[in-house]
């Protein structure tokens, strides 16, 4: 049996619940285009997307990630997810700071 990706888990769990490509797309503000080739497993995703497209279908992300990789997750590999998701907050945050920042000395 071939090996289950996370793009096509995503892809039985959207049509499962009967959810568009466009509607996830939006979700992640992304064309559908970009989004489809997620389900393609042409385009890596980052853990804030999985992220989001759990809390859309109402799921945890354990649901979306492969068998072998879902098992897998334990302890240290758990802290390194949450390490990931953490940093991509605060890189979003500390950007959006600079840019505020940026906007009140040039105002």
């Amino acid at each position: 049996m071939a090996k289950e990706e996370i793009g096509t888990i995503i892809r039985q769990k959207r049509e499962s619940l009967k959810i568009s490509q466009e509607a996830v797309a939006f979700i992640l503000n992304m064309s559908q285009a970009a989004y489809s080739k997620i389900e393609r497993n042409e385009t890596k995703l980052k853990v804030e997307q999985v992220y989001k497209i759990a809390d859309y279908f109402g799921i945890t992300i354990y649901e979306l990630l492969p068998p072998a990789l879902a098992s897998d997750i334990t302890g240290e590999n758990i802290f390194g997810l949450l390490f990931n998701y953490i940093m991509i907050a605060w890189k979003k945050t500390k950007k959006q700071f600079k840019k505020k920042n940026t906007d009140i000395h040039e105002a």
